[in-house]
């Protein structure tokens, strides 16, 4: 209703993120912390942010890129300083804001929540609001509703202030236009080339500069360290295939939390909303008002006329061309004096008009869907997939904590922590690095820890490595096979061939920029030697075979005014291109909705740029201090 999701857009999509990441609780995981959790790693005046907020902020981080990554996924980012005090300073940033919008008093009510999550898409279905999806949404991360309320209220406390910022500028269109006409000129490049290849024939290289080469280069010449590991895999997604659920339990769960399975009473409804806002001058809600009252006159003569004249006259962008039709709501999810309005009403009855925040409403009640509890034989698979994975999180919990101590405890097997927990000692080949990485699912950690020189010397088990949501692996070294330089006479054809395209690559070089000097000089093309190939049109922003980034970055530097000209850059082959730029082609006439969207992007641009400055000027009033031991302590 009232249209809340379509203008927080930006909000929605970080409200998607909150349920798409895999989330984890506090305690489950307290395995990977180190240090004192209360200890704080920033002050912001009197106020502190702990180490555990920190890492729950660098958790939450992990996940997201895990997602967006998957097995390219390295957790060793994340041990970069850069990346740890940038995730410190957004979660400051954070802090900065909140204090500043409880500073001006901004607030969410619970009925501004519960519209807002109700008019959420992945909350819904079939355009209605659908309590069995949220929850099921919910559970699937296993994510609380107080949980997710309370981030929500925050981000929806947050977005008066960030989106006044980042959404409040106006573009010119001249600046729209003027964007747009850059970002999608084109250029018309011919392109001429002089190969490496066919000057590698004149490239002589004898065996004594090969050695030398070799000799000058040991590392780039020998077998990989390989080492054969035995290793144990503890997934939550095992033990919830192995956890067994009692039909007794089941039964009791649907018992014991009936209301979880009861729709509440539904009403649907219909409205005709004369917006007029609450600080409004009276003669503007007065005129609202006396509008509102011979709208619901109008329609309690002619109920049948309701929704024609709800297309007409309604200003709820978000239901006016319905009809007005509100859809089925369950009691709260509208605003309170409309809630309390449609649910005094009896079906076919129109009521109004009734005063809100938004303005006047005649209302309409279509319908009554009682309450009703869904029957157990509904729900059964339900409970028993909620209680399988919650005792699977559980056991994995528990596991972890015990496969963490058992692999410090008994450090020279892995034998002991299998037999306790249950889980087959894997043994893998002869790895390299990057073989070991794809046993454990991508992930670099892993394979420092394994590869270490303390763990290859004596042979210890690596800790229990996080390899993903509810996957953890320790291994140790059963055989080790150190790198070694490969001989000489084995490698020399191999040097050969790369020492002859190096050199053939130098005299390409040099030749390629003598052609291109002489081009600058006003040699024609047959003069200075080359032969470009076909014009072709290339983009600032697409890709284009044979143009390399920085070559392209070039192309559109060159000053239309100054057509024809030339950019020589080496190339992929080991030869060298020489770009002529014949000429600027400028993109059509833009339309007025592509030109409105162009200023959109410019305006969205400087809005995070002013945004990103607000934010420092709150910083810099702060007394912002920074802990960097705590900071850096693993």
């Amino acid at each position: 209703m009232f249209d809340i999701v379509s203008k927080h857009k930006t909000l929605v999509q970080i409200v998607l993120a909150l349920i798409t990441l895999p989330f984890m609780f506090f305690g489950a995981y307290d395995y990977f912390r180190a240090g004192d959790p209360a200890a704080e790693v920033a002050t912001i005046g009197s106020d502190k942010v702990s180490r555990a907020e920190f890492e729950a902020a660098m958790r939450e981080q992990q996940d997201r890129m895990r997602q967006t990554l998957g097995r390219n996924f390295d957790p060793t980012m994340f041990d970069s300083p850069e990346v740890k005090y940038a995730v410190l300073e957004n979660v400051v940033n954070q802090r900065l804001l909140e204090g500043k919008a409880k500073q001006q008093a901004f607030r969410v009510s619970d009925a501004q929540l519960q519209q807002f999550i109700a008019e959420m898409p992945a909350f819904q279905d079939n355009g209605r609001f659908s309590p069995d999806r949220y929850r099921q949404a919910l559970a699937n991360q296993n994510m609380t509703s107080a949980i997710f309320e309370d981030r929500l209220r925050r981000e929806l406390t947050l977005s008066p202030l960030q989106e006044s910022l980042e959404l409040g500028n106006i573009v010119a269109r001249a600046s729209g236009e003027r964007y747009l006409a850059l970002l999608e000129q084109r250029r018309e490049v011919a392109i001429a080339t002089v190969d490496a290849e066919p000057l590698a024939k004149d490239v002589k290289v004898d065996d004594a500069q090969a050695k030398t080469y070799y000799e000058a280069n040991p590392d780039a010449f020998r077998t990989p360290e390989q080492a054969q590991f035995e290793y144990l895999l503890l997934t939550q997604e095992a033990l919830a295939g192995n956890s067994v659920v009692d039909a007794a339990d089941v039964r009791k769960q649907y018992a014991e939390n009936a209301k979880a399975w009861t729709r509440p009473e539904e009403r649907s409804a219909a409205h005709i909303l004369i917006a007029v806002k609450p600080d409004a001058p009276d003669d503007q809600k007065a005129a609202a008002k006396k509008k509102a009252e011979e709208i619901a006159a109008q329609v309690k003569a002619n109920p049948a006329k309701f929704a024609e004249l709800a297309k007409q006259v309604s200003q709820d962008p978000g239901s006016a061309q319905q009809g007005g039709d509100l859809g089925s709501n369950p009691r709260g999810t509208m605003v309170k004096p409309f809630d309390d309005a449609m649910f005094a009403m009896k079906p076919g009855e129109i009521a109004g008009p009734v005063q809100t925040d938004f303005g006047w409403h005649v209302i309409k009640l279509n319908a009554i869907a009682p309450a009703a509890t869904r029957p157990f034989d509904e729900v059964k698979g339900q409970i028993e997939s909620d209680l399988r994975r919650q005792r699977a999180a559980q056991k994995f919990a528990d596991a972890a904590d015990k496969l963490q101590n058992l692999v410090y405890e008994q450090a020279d097997s892995l034998a002991g922590a299998a037999k306790e927990l249950g889980l087959p000692v894997q043994k893998s080949p002869l790895a390299t690095r990057s073989e070991a990485q794809e046993i454990a699912r991508g992930n670099a950690k892993f394979v420092a820890a394994l590869f270490a020189p303390e763990s290859v010397q004596a042979k210890r088990n690596t800790e229990a490595i996080e390899i993903g949501p509810g996957a953890l692996i320790a291994g140790r070294i059963v055989e080790y096979k150190p790198a070694a330089p490969r001989p000489f006479d084995e490698v020399k054809d191999e040097i050969h061939r790369q020492l002859v395209a190096k050199g053939a690559s130098e005299v390409a070089q040099k030749v390629g920029r003598e052609k291109l000097a002489l081009l600058e000089q006003g040699k024609s093309a047959k003069d200075a030697g080359v032969t470009f190939g076909r014009t072709v049109a290339v983009g600032r922003n697409q890709a284009q075979p044979g143009f390399p980034p920085d070559a392209l970055t070039r192309i559109f530097r060159v000053d239309p005014a100054k057509v024809p000209q030339y950019i020589g850059a080496g190339n992929e082959r080991g030869g060298y291109s020489i770009f002529k730029v014949e000429k600027v082609v400028s993109p059509a006439e833009p339309d007025a909705a592509r030109v409105a969207a162009s200023s959109s992007r410019v305006g969205a641009q400087i809005g995070r740029e002013i945004y990103m400055a607000y934010v420092g000027t709150l910083k810099a009033k702060a007394d912002v201090k920074i802990n960097q031991l705590a900071l850096e302590k693993k």
